[in-house]
């Protein structure tokens, strides 16, 4: 299904910080949009890749998003920022650039 190599691709750019073009973003915000379900697995997916961050790394990502390094930082990470492509609250720019509006989204602002 394309929808779902799409949401792998996003998802695994969300947690690698890897290169993603805007026509991929495009479709995969379309499909987080409209698809409850596709939103969770492409939660799940970030969350399995950013899971795999090192402590220090956590560690960091707690401090930037406001939340305790206890805290499961990487599904906080993955849920934040999905919610934040679906409602399109951040663009394809946002995203690449890790814009201020990013930064917000995974704040919880």
């Amino acid at each position: 299904m394309i929808g779902r190599s799409v949401i792998a691709v996003l998802a695994s750019t969300m947690a690698l910080s890897g290169c993603m073009t805007e026509t991929r973003y495009n479709q995969a915000q379309e499909l987080v949009r409209g698809s409850p379900a596709l939103k969770r697995d492409a939660i799940e997916r970030c969350y399995a890749g950013s899971n795999r961050s090192t402590p220090a790394r956590k560690a960091e990502m707690a401090r930037i998003m406001n939340v305790s390094p206890r805290s499961d930082v990487a599904r906080i990470y993955c849920t934040r920022a999905f919610n934040a492509i679906a409602s399109g609250r951040i663009s394809y720019q946002d995203f690449r650039d890790r814009s201020p509006r990013f930064i917000r989204a995974i704040q919880g602002r």
